[in-house]
């Protein structure tokens, strides 16, 4: 059971964590914009300046021209240092005209705001230790302990001198305990004041932090003094370890700055640094770099020296992050490229290998045709030497009983008639005219049957005007039968000679006079006849 509950204890922190990690990275993302858009919120400052100034331009009451002018220097006290000391110098000239003490060291406490921010704290305490405080009201004496508390936390922090830096502190300590329990201080100046007592004297996060909270929920967040708040809130949960929530507070308190037209804070420089050891270096490039352009712009010495120096070491980790990520492309470019080139050779290699295949394949198909060929050729031949040992045998079986009737009746005229009438029967029955003529005209049917249309297909190897003209049931001309004989494979002209009972040159004289009259190629003409009879369509 105990193991079940841990199971849905740490299932349900881990979907609390992610949640909350993604509502973190979109306020970072506002902050992104905002940063995008600060030059907008800049020039609405700009014109809410420029309002005032025009009123100041048209005003004559000294008093009204002090209230417009304070005014104007609450703008640029955190907008642009150099015009806030100059409508500083014009509230003092205004005081001096309207002959007001309490004005002109409201004026003097405005200058020590600007100077604190600039770096220039030996003039600012200067500044300080001149005002005679009898001489001014509970208010602005309030004022002052509260200003004379943030240059002595500056010193605190800029002091590199233990000694003096303990001396500071307990001032500062003092004037801290001074203002929470003796002076009459604005409930928000009170809860800065009493929060950063119990923070730094103390050491009660808990109830500062409830104390932030409880303030910041009741203001607008995008208002400057939720951006102060924001600020301090942040510090105290960095002092707690809560990296998450500091970054949380420290994004709000950026934006609201941003949005206000705000150049001099803390809040997006300290995002910076706490982002970049979270390992987030290209976000606290950018923070610190806008931070740096608006500290130059501000002209605050000391927000430019903090920026600079901690710039300068988030810049070397980005350059070296970028060396990185470009060592990472090019290695990535080089992988692809031999990757493409193996890949190129690859599809050279195959298309070489599909061509020779290609080839091949053809060089296959032509073989296997010329042996369809040759089968057909030598099936084909098979089935004409069949027929026409069966024509030659049914031949010869004739002739033998030619010969036995001959035997016979020779036998009977020599028994009967005698000599002399033997020899005239033999003289007449054996006449080789007739012998001749039968055998060529056996030969005749013979080739007739085996290629039914051998007269056709010789016609349609010769010239129109050449073709041989040869009606049915009539006997082959001699040309026809020397062409015959080579169709069944003799070739040799004292061979045909022989066997038609020509001389070799009137054979040799035949085969020239039928190839001068072939209608292609006169030399392939013979090889065209042995082809006749042979299937066309064989592939």
């Amino acid at each position: 059971m105990k193991s079940l509950v841990l199971i849905i204890f740490l299932i349900v922190s881990v979907s609390t964590a992610n949640a909350y990690h993604k509502q973190l990275d979109s306020l970072l993302h506002v902050l992104d914009k905002a940063i995008q858009d600060k030059n907008i919120y800049a020039a609405k400052k700009e014109g809410a300046i420029d309002s005032l100034k025009t009123r100041l331009h048209e005003s004559s009451d000294v008093k009204d021209q002090i209230a417009i002018t304070k005014e104007i220097c609450l703008h640029y006290i955190v907008f642009m240092t150099d015009s806030a000391l100059l409508y500083t110098r014009k509230l003092e000239k205004y005081a001096l005209q309207a002959n007001d003490y309490e004005e002109y060291i409201d004026s003097e406490l405005f200058r020590v705001r600007i100077l604190k921010t600039m770096g220039l704290l030996k003039e600012s305490t200067d500044i300080l230790n001149n005002v005679d405080t009898l001489r001014i009201s509970e208010d602005l004496k309030t004022f002052y302990l509260y200003t004379k508390m943030s240059v002595y936390n500056l010193l605190i922090k800029t002091s590199e001198n233990n000694d003096e830096k303990k001396r500071y502190q307990t001032i500062t300590a003092s004037l801290r305990n001074r203002l929470v329990s003796e002076e009459t201080l604005s409930p928000m100046d009170y809860i800065y004041v009493n929060t950063e007592r119990l923070i730094q004297q103390e050491k009660q996060y808990d109830q500062a932090l409830r104390d932030l909270r409880d303030a910041y929920a009741n203001l607008d967040p995008e208002e400057r003094e939720a951006a102060i708040l924001a600020y301090s809130i942040a510090k105290v949960y960095e002092e707690k370890g809560d990296t998450d929530k500091a970054i949380e507070y420290l994004a709000r308190s950026a934006i609201a700055d941003i949005k206000n037209g705000v150049k001099e804070y803390m809040s997006l420089r300290r995002l910076a640094a706490v982002l970049f050891e979270y390992g987030d270096v290209n976000r606290a490039y950018s923070y610190m770099k806008c931070s740096m352009q608006d500290a130059i712009f501000y002209n605050a010495r000391l927000r430019t020296l903090e920026s600079s120096e901690m710039f300068d070491f988030i810049d070397k980790a980005y350059q070296k992050k970028e060396d990185q990520r470009q060592i990472l492309l090019l290695t990535i470019l080089v992988i692809i490229g031999v990757l493409l080139t193996f890949i190129f050779f690859t599809l050279l290699y195959v298309y070489k290998q599909k061509k020779r295949l290609s080839i091949t394949k053809d060089e296959l198909s032509r073989s296997n045709k010329l042996l369809m060929e040759s089968n057909q050729s030598l099936s084909d031949s098979n089935i004409l030497k069949e027929e026409y040992i069966g024509l030659y045998i049914g031949h010869f079986s004739d002739y033998l009983s030619k010969i036995e009737q001959f035997r016979l009746k020779a036998q009977k005229i020599a028994k009967t008639q005698g000599e002399q009438a033997l020899l005239k029967f033999i003289d007449l029955s054996l006449d080789p005219k007739d012998n001749l003529e039968e055998f060529y005209k056996n030969f005749d049917e013979t080739i007739l049957r085996l290629f039914p249309n051998f007269v056709e297909e010789i016609n349609k190897l010769l010239l129109k005007e050449e073709r041989i003209s040869f009606k049915a049931n009539s006997n082959l001309t001699p040309d026809l039968r020397i062409f015959a004989l080579i169709r069944l494979g003799i070739t040799d002209s004292i061979k045909i000679a022989y066997f038609l009972r020509y001389s070799v040159s009137t054979i040799y004289n035949y085969r020239t006079k039928m190839r001068n009259k072939a209608a292609g190629n006169r030399d392939e003409f013979e090889g065209l006849v042995m082809k006749i009879g042979i299937d066309k369509d064989i592939t």
